[in-house]
C-alpha cells in the first residue's frame, strides 16, 4: 500500500503538522504501508527529522523563504494552490508508484488543491487533518482532533461527502503516550504539591513566550517549584536568550533541545506550562495539569473550549506578569480538580482508531469493520455473547460460566497488558475478538473470535481477522479450531492462515 503525505513545516506554521503526520506515519508503516512525505523546503522546516524518521522524502523547492512570522495561515504556501497541486503530482509520477491513499494537513490548502489531486488520482484515498473548520473540504476522510469539534460543523464544507472523525479521540498523538497513560496518571494522583515543572512552547515559538515565561517566573520565585525542564524545538530561534535566562534563574532549571522521550519526561513531572498545539492533547493523556497559552490564532478555538470546561487558559498576546502568577497560583491551589478534568479530554488512542478508518475493510454490505478496545463497561454485553448458543457450541468449554465468574475472569483478562481485548464493530458492537499470548514455537498470540448470530454470515469475521492482522501486521497468530467447525476452517484458510496441525493455523509472516 502506497501512502503520500504532504505537510510542511516553517517559522510561521511550526512544527506541529509534521510531527502528528509522522505519528500516523510511524503506525501506517509498522501496519505495512509504505510512507513517502512531500514538503516544501520553507525556512525553519523540520525536513530533516522526517528523513531522520526514516522517511523517504520529496522536496518541493522554494527560493525565496520569508525571514519574517506569516499570521496569516492563508499565506504559508508560499505559492498558489494549482502549482503546488500540480508539483505534487508531478513528484508522484515519478516514483511510478500510484497512491493508494494521500494524507494532506496544511492549513493553506483545500477544496482547490484537493480537486486537482481527486482528478488525477481518483481511485487514491484523499484524507484531510483540519483544525480550523473555516474552508471547503473534497476529500473522502477528514480528520479534525479539535477539542469539542462535532462533526456537522464541516456539513457546508464538506463537498464530498467525507466522514468527518472530529474530537480529541481522534488526536495522532504517538501511541507511546497511550503506553504511559495508567502510569502517569498513578504518579499525579500521588502528587501532594506540585515540584517539578516542564515548559514547551511548542516547535519554533517565533515571539520567545518560551523567554517571557522563564522571566516571569523568576520573578515570582515560587518557593514549591523545585526543577523547570525547559524543552525547545530544533528550530527555536532565540535559544542563546534561553541558555542565559537559564544560567542566572533562581531555579533549578534544564534546557532539552529536539527531545524523543516526551511521554517519558510529561511521566516525570508535577505539571507544565505549554502552547496550545498538539503538545496539548499530550499532556492531557498523561494526567498532566497546565497552564495552557494560545500563541497563534489557529489555537484560540481551542482555548476558547478549554477555558469554557474550567481549565487554564492565557493568550500570549496580553498576558502579563500578575495575570501569569495567578494562572499558575490557581493551577497550584486546585492541582487535583486540574489533573482529573485534564485526565478526561484525551485518551491517547486516536491514531489507533484513525487508522481503521483511512484502511476501511468493509464486510459484505460495504459497513466498515472496526476493532476498539474493551472496557469494564463492556461486561455485560460480551456475557450475553458467550451465552449464545453458537458461541458455546465451539467453544473450548462448551458450559455456560456463571456471571460471577464471568466479571472475574473479564477483568482479568482487562488488567493483562500482554492480552489484547477488541470488541468487534459493524455499525454498532456486535462480537468480541482477543489475542492472548502463547508460547508456541511459531505465534506470539492464538486468536479468539465470536460473534452475535444476527452478523453471521455477513463477512464480519473475515473483515475483523483482516483488520486485526493489518493492526497486528508482523506478529504471528495461531488460531486452533475444533474439527467439526467447518465454517472456521474455510475462514481461516480463505484468508491465507496456513495449516500446521489438523486444528491449528498461524498467520504468514510479512
Amino acid at each position: 500500500m502506497n501512502i503520500y503525505l504532504r505537510t510542511d513545516s516553517s517559522l510561521s506554521i511550526g512544527s506541529g503538522h509534521v510531527i502528528r503526520c509522522l505519528n500516523l506515519a510511524k503506525v501506517l508503516r509498522k501496519s505495512g504501508a509504505q510512507c513517502v512525505f512531500i514538503s516544501k523546503n520553507h525556512r525553519g522546516s523540520i525536513i530533516d527529522k522526517i528523513i531522520q524518521e526514516g522517511f523517504s522524502t520529496k522536496i518541493i523547492t522554494i527560493d525565496n523563504t520569508p525571514d519574517a512570522y506569516i499570521r496569516d495561515e492563508k499565506f504559508w504556501l508560499n505559492g498558489s494552490q494549482s502549482d503546488d497541486a500540480l508539483q505534487f503530482i508531478s513528484l508522484i509520477e515519478e516514483q511510478d508508484q500510484h497512491p493508494d491513499i494521500i494524507i494532506v494537513d496544511h492549513y493553506s490548502l483545500d477544496k482547490e488543491w484537493e480537486e486537482i489531486v481527486k482528478k488525477r488520482f481518483s481511485s487514491a484515498r484523499l484524507v484531510v487533518i483540519d483544525d480550523l473548520c473555516n474552508r471547503p473540504h473534497f476529500c473522502d476522510l477528514l480528520i479534525d482532533q479539535t477539542y469539542q469539534r462535532r462533526p456537522e460543523e464541516y456539513a457546508s464544507l464538506n463537498e464530498n461527502n467525507g466522514l468527518v472523525l472530529a474530537g480529541t479521540k481522534f488526536a495522532l498523538l504517538n501511541p507511546l503516550f497511550a503506553g504511559l497513560r495508567n502510569q502517569s496518571i498513578a504518579c499525579k494522583e500521588k502528587v501532594d504539591y506540585p515540584k517539578t515543572l516542564m515548559l514547551t512552547m511548542g516547535g519554533v515559538d517565533a515571539h520567545n513566550i518560551t523567554g517571557k515565561v522563564l522571566e516571569y517566573l523568576a520573578q515570582a520565585a515560587f518557593k514549591n517549584i523545585d526543577k523547570i525542564t525547559v524543552i525547545l524545538g530544533s528550530a527555536f530561534p532565540h535559544r542563546y536568550e534561553i541558555y542565559a535566562l537559564a544560567a542566572k534563574s533562581n531555579y533549578n532549571v534544564e534546557v532539552l533541545t529536539n527531545v524523543t522521550n516526551m511521554a517519558e519526561l510529561m511521566l516525570e513531572h508535577d505539571f507544565a506550562i505549554g502552547a496550545l498545539g498538539g503538545t496539548t492533547w499530550e499532556r492531557c493523556t498523561m494526567a498532566l495539569p497546565a497552564v495552557n497559552i494560545a500563541i497563534a490564532d489557529n489555537q484560540l478555538t481551542i482555548a476558547k473550549n478549554l477555558s469554557n470546561t474550567g481549565a487554564i487558559v492565557l493568550y500570549a498576546d496580553n498576558f502579563n506578569k500578575d495575570e501569569f502568577v495567578n494562572a499558575v497560583q490557581h493551577l497550584f491551589e486546585r492541582y487535583h480538580e486540574q489533573r482529573i478534568l485534564v485526565t478526561d479530554i484525551c485518551d491517547g488512542l486516536g491514531l489507533f482508531r484513525d487508522i481503521q478508518e483511512i484502511i476501511p475493510v468493509p464486510a459484505k454490505d460495504g459497513i466498515n469493520v472496526t476493532l476498539r478496545l474493551a472496557t469494564q463497561e463492556d461486561i455485560n454485553f460480551v456475557y450475553q455473547l458467550q451465552c449464545e448458543p453458537h458461541t458455546r457450541k465451539f467453544a473450548r468449554n462448551p458450559d455456560i460460566p456463571s456471571f460471577g465468574n464471568h466479571v472475574v475472569w473479564m477483568t482479568r483478562k482487562l488488567n493483562d497488558d500482554k492480552s489484547q481485548f477488541y470488541i468487534i464493530e459493524h455499525g454498532s458492537s456486535c462480537g468480541v475478538l482477543r489475542l492472548d499470548p502463547i508460547r508456541h514455537a511459531s505465534a506470539k498470540y492464538e486468536i479468539s473470535i465470536f460473534l452475535t448470530a444476527s452478523v453471521q454470515g455477513k463477512g464480519v469475521a473475515s473483515a475483523a481477522i483482516k483488520r486485526t492482522l493489518i493492526l497486528h501486521n508482523g506478529d504471528t497468530i495461531l488460531a486452533t479450531v475444533l474439527p467439526e467447525n467447518y465454517a472456521s476452517h474455510q475462514l481461516f484458510e480463505r484468508l491465507g492462515f496456513i495449516k500446521i496441525s489438523p486444528d491449528e493455523y498461524i498467520s504468514e509472516k510479512k
